[in-house]
C-alpha cells in the first residue's frame, strides 16, 4: 500500500519517494545503563492504516519520571513519552483517514491522540473499558518495533485504529501536550464521580497539585463545585492551585491539622467529594478519612507500588461510601479535555506550567532537570525547525 499526502496517483509517488528517504532522530531508552541513547535511522515503510506525525512538542509526564528512575519498568530501547502533539507528514492507505468526529485529516495539520488504543472487539472494549483492551497498545510505553511511537523522536507513527483529535488553533503545544494524558485523566475522573455524585455545589478534596491536580480543580471550578480545597506538601504547589480555581489550599499542615481544617470548612460533615492523584499512601489515607457520609472517594494516583492502606469494611459500610478507581480515560474524555481547554486557556494559566524547554539532543538533562526542579511539566522539542 502506498505511503499518501492525498488520494492521487501522483501525490503518492512524491510522498512515497520522500518517505523512503526520510531519516528519523529517536532518543531511546537503555534501562541497564538507565540513560538515553540516540537512533538515528531511516523510518521503516508504514503498514496500512498507519499515519506519519512529525512530532511538534513532549512533555514530560510523571509516570516517564518514574520509569527514567526505575519505579516502573520500561522496554529497553523504547522511545519514551506520551504527552505529544504534532503535525501530520502522511498515511499508509488509499482512503484519507479520518478523526474522531470524521473529518478527513489534512497534510500539514496539528493534532493530538489518544495514549491508548483498543481492539474494540474484546470483552473490555465492549464494556467501556478501552484502556483494558486484550491486546492494548501504549503510545510512549511500548518497545521499539520498527517505528517510533513515543514523543522524544522526531516523528512518531500513530497505529491503524488510533483516535485522532485535531487541535484548537487557539492553543499553543506546551497548553495542549499534556491534554492526552493528564487533562483527558481529569475528565474521566470526572466523568466517573458524576454517575454517582454532583460536582456542581460539591466541597472538593483534591489532594496533589501536580498537573493532575491542578487541572482537576480547574475542572471543578468550571463545573460548578462550591468550595475546592487542594491539598500538597509543597506548599508553592499548594499555592499555585489558587490561580486554577481552588478555594483553599491545605500544605505543611499535619493529618490531624487537615483533618479539622476540613471539618470547619464543612461544618463537621467533612468533605462530598475526595479525589487522590498523589498516589501515596498518606494521600489515599486522607481521602477516605476526609470525606463525609455518603461521600464518594476517587483514586487516580496509586501507578506504581506502595504501601497498603487499611480499610475497614464496616466504615465503608456505615458510611455509605462510594470508593471508586480510575486508570486512563476512554477517547470521549480526551475530547472532553480539548473542549475544556479550548474554553479555558485564558481563564487558567496552563501556559505556565512549563518549567523548561529542552531539546532533542538534551533530553537527559531535561529529565535531570524534572526530577531535581520538580517544575509541573518540562518540554521537549524534538524537530529541529520548531
Amino acid at each position: 500500500m502506498p505511503f499518501s499526502a492525498g488520494t492521487t496517483m501522483s501525490e503518492m509517488k512524491s510522498e512515497t519517494d520522500l518517505r523512503n528517504d526520510l531519516q528519523n532522530i529517536a532518543m531511546e531508552f537503555d534501562t541497564t545503563q538507565r540513560r538515553f541513547v540516540q537512533a538515528k535511522k531511516l523510518l521503516e515503510p508504514l503498514c496500512e492504516g498507519q499515519v506519519l506525525v512529525r512530532v511538534l512538542c513532549c512533555t514530560l509526564c510523571g509516570s516517564d519520571l518514574h520509569t527514567v528512575s526505575g519505579r516502573r519498568c520500561g522496554h529497553d530501547g523504547g522511545v519514551l513519552g506520551h504527552e505529544i502533539v504534532g503535525e501530520v507528514v502522511g498515511w499508509c492507505s488509499e482512503l484519507t483517514p479520518v478523526d474522531y468526529h470524521g473529518v478527513p485529516l489534512q497534510i500539514g495539520q496539528r493534532i493530538t491522540w489518544a495514549m491508548s488504543v483498543g481492539c474494540e472487539a474484546c470483552f473490555y472494549c465492549d464494556n467501556e473499558l478501552n484502556q483494558k483492551c486484550d491486546s492494548l497498545f501504549k503510545y510512549g510505553h511500548e518497545a521499539n518495533g520498527g517505528h517510533p511511537t513515543g514523543g522524544l523522536s522526531e516523528h512518531c507513527v500513530l497505529v491503524a485504529g488510533t483516535p485522532i483529535f485535531s487541535v484548537p488553533a487557539v492553543l499553543s503545544n506546551e497548553v495542549v501536550a499534556p491534554v492526552n494524558c493528564a487533562t483527558a485523566t481529569v475528565s474521566a475522573a470526572l466523568r466517573l464521580v458524576s454517575q454517582t455524585h454532583a460536582v456542581n455545589g460539591a466541597t472538593v478534596l483534591i489532594v496533589g497539585a501536580g498537573m493532575l491536580g491542578l487541572t482537576a480543580a480547574a475542572q471543578c471550578r468550571e463545573a460548578g463545585a462550591a468550595r475546592i480545597v487542594v491539598a500538597d506538601p509543597n506548599e508553592e504547589r499548594a499555592k499555585l492551585a489558587l490561580a486554577f480555581g481552588a478555594t483553599d489550599v491545605l500544605a505543611s499542615d499535619s493529618a490531624e491539622q487537615r483533618q479539622a481544617r476540613l471539618l470547619e470548612l464543612t461544618a463537621g460533615r467533612g468533605v462530598d467529594l475526595a479525589i487522590d492523584f498523589a498516589g501515596v499512601t498518606t494521600a489515599v489515607e486522607a481521602c477516605l478519612e476526609s470525606v463525609r457520609l455518603g461521600g464518594c472517594v476517587m483514586l487516580v494516583g496509586s501507578v506504581f507500588p506502595s504501601d497498603p492502606v487499611a480499610l475497614y469494611p464496616e466504615q465503608v459500610v456505615r458510611r455509605m461510601l462510594t470508593l471508586r478507581g480510575l486508570h486512563n480515560y476512554l477517547p470521549r474524555d480526551l475530547d472532553s479535555g480539548l473542549q475544556f481547554l479550548e474554553r479555558n486557556h485564558q481563564r487558567f494559566p496552563f501556559e505556565s506550567l512549563v518549567g523548561k524547554r529542552f531539546s532533542l539532543a538534551d533530553v537527559d538533562q531535561a529529565f535531570e532537570f524534572a526530577m531535581q526542579q520538580r517544575p509541573v511539566r518540562v518540554a521537549v522539542y524534538p524537530s529541529t525547525s520548531d
